[in-house]
């Protein structure tokens, strides 16, 4: 049987029998991370006398070339703030390699040629005892039975592998889906077989049984080797969306992913499609008509490269998410 079978099945039996701590109050006041720092390996002395103040040296930049994060800021917030996409944001701040982790003191350029403000001292001070980084991982699972009549059902298996940090914000998030249809399920075979029918039963379903992941662009969501032509609205394959969608999250906590599914996807659990306008329904454009500027030019990034639903039928991704945070053990 195809081995990621084997270890989403095995994790499942393990995931059942073991038993978490509870989860941890959830902080959803701020959407930028305070910056941490690594221990430091040998304990710095200190100054023998007091250390001059910061002299600071900057250059000259013109008022709003140079934005410093504050609490409660999102890269997508800041693009907006500035007329821009997020991809054009991104692209002046090279530094930046992950635009879900920002910290509240970073600089960002918004302006083609701007330079950040040097700081220099004429003495260095002692630091400030360093926090020591924290790490978590979780793993979650939720199955549902999808009834769509005609040998057309099918078995849904969610998984959520996560890294958080000590503040409960995600650092890293693979999702995956097991997909079991009527064709992939033949029935089990008797217990009471000969070996070679057993090992013919494995053989038969080996290399069939794949997660979406797997199946990649095989798994035809646009339709593209179907008919030819990719017929969904994005252009993108289910994991291409997917990506997107965990890349968007990361730096977010449990509870600011759970609080955004809720508030920013229509009655079929899809992002508002603020990309395709037409789209939008009247109940969409009643909701939708409530939103802020910067929240709609965030639905027009997401909905650019992600349409799909994060909790219906086909998937309980948010579900999964929340399990995994549940049962998350520090990283020794």
């Amino acid at each position: 049987m195809k081995k990621a079978l084997s270890i989403v099945l095995l994790v499942s039996l393990l995931i059942s029998a073991m038993t978490f701590p509870a989860a941890a109050d959830v902080d959803a006041t701020s959407w930028a991370t305070p910056a941490t720092q690594e221990t430091p390996t040998t304990t710095p002395k200190a100054p023998t006398a007091p250390a001059p103040a910061n002299t600071a040296v900057t250059t000259s930049v013109p008022s709003g070339d140079v934005y410093t994060v504050v609490s409660g800021d999102v890269f997508w917030k800041i693009a907006a703030k500035f007329n821009m996409t997020i991809d054009e944001l991104a692209k002046l701040n090279p530094q930046v390699k992950n635009i879900s982790l920002i910290y509240v003191g970073d600089k960002l350029f918004v302006k083609a040629g701007a330079t950040v403000p040097v700081a220099t001292t004429a003495a260095t001070p002692a630091p400030a005892a360093a926090t020591e980084r924290k790490l978590y991982h979780g793993f979650g699972e939720s199955a549902n039975y999808r009834i769509r009549g005609e040998q057309k059902d099918n078995l849904n298996i969610t998984t959520a592998s996560v890294i958080f940090d000590q503040d409960g914000r995600i650092v890293d998030l693979t999702w995956d889906v097991m997909e079991i249809t009527y064709a992939l399920f033949p029935g089990w075979v008797d217990p009471a077989a000969d070996q070679a029918t057993k090992d013919a039963f494995v053989a038969s379903i080996d290399d069939v049984w794949e997660t979406k992941r797997e199946e990649g662009y095989a798994y035809d969501m646009t339709h593209l080797i179907s008919k030819g032509a990719a017929d969904n609205l994005t252009k993108k394959e289910w994991f291409e969306q997917l990506d997107y969608y965990e890349s968007f999250f990361k730096g977010m906590t449990v509870a600011e992913v759970v609080a955004w599914n809720k508030k920013y996807t229509d009655a079929n659990g899809r992002p508002y499609k603020m990309a395709y306008t037409e789209k939008l329904t009247d109940a969409d454009k009643a909701v939708t008509a409530t939103f802020t500027a910067e929240e709609a030019a965030m639905l027009v990034d997401v909905t650019t490269s992600a349409t799909m639903a994060l909790e219906d039928p086909h998937s309980h991704f948010i579900t999964a998410l929340v399990e995994a945070y549940e049962a998350r053990e520090e990283i020794k």
